[in-house]
């Protein structure tokens, strides 16, 4: 069974959805992100993959109390990812799977068609409208594929579409979703803004 990923950090005030805090604050951008955290969660259960938790750093949360997690290593994005998606086809060769945290566009469903694309494609992305993407699989690991990547840009998915090619790598894109980074697309989402309106 292929294993799908989630990168998540302390749903704390501060340490999360920075960009959301000059316009709405710390306490109520981390429950921002906890709703996103949760309904991630979930999302990988409904799909039936093996879920695992890769987190920034260690902190005690009852969301954690039922999933294997471990930790995020490398100085950046690009590393942190390349280091998880190794250590999991290390356990499992047909292909693993990295999403975020912080998509409510994202559903069981693209994590199956992630999950099948990789029976014939070397990497699978599921793009963002920020220029970035919200899911990657890999069937086969490179370091190159995550070189010189301009991480929180609007590149993002530009240039590792570009390293993959270098790479001669197959890949297969999905539909585009959206991300929650900033208050314009918070407020695609009636249930965030009435999560915060009620705090």
């Amino acid at each position: 069974m292929i294993p799908v990923g989630i990168f998540a950090k302390p749903p704390c005030p501060g340490l999360v959805k920075t960009r959301l805090i000059p316009d709405i604050g710390a306490d109520k951008a981390a429950k921002v992100y906890r709703y996103c955290l949760e309904y991630t969660l979930e999302v990988a259960r409904e799909s039936g993959l093996e879920l695992q938790l890769y987190l920034s750093e260690i902190f005690d949360d009852e969301l954690l109390q039922e999933e294997e997690h471990f930790m995020q290593k490398g100085p950046d994005l690009g590393t942190r990812m390349f280091n998880a998606l190794r250590e999991m086809l290390s356990r499992r060769n047909d292909g693993a799977i990295v999403i975020g945290s912080d998509c409510l566009d994202i559903s069981s469903k693209h994590l199956l068609q992630a999950a099948r694309a990789l029976a014939d494609h070397e990497v699978v992305l599921l793009p963002a409208f920020d220029g970035g993407y919200a899911l990657i699989g890999c069937s086969s690991i490179d370091p190159g594929l995550f070189h010189n990547v301009n991480w929180s840009s609007d590149q993002v998915l530009k240039q590792t579409l570009a390293n993959a090619k270098k790479l001669n790598y197959r890949v297969s894109l999905l539909e585009t979703v959206r991300d929650i980074d900033t208050l314009q697309d918070l407020e695609q989402y009636p249930e965030l803004l009435a999560l915060i309106a009620s705090s």
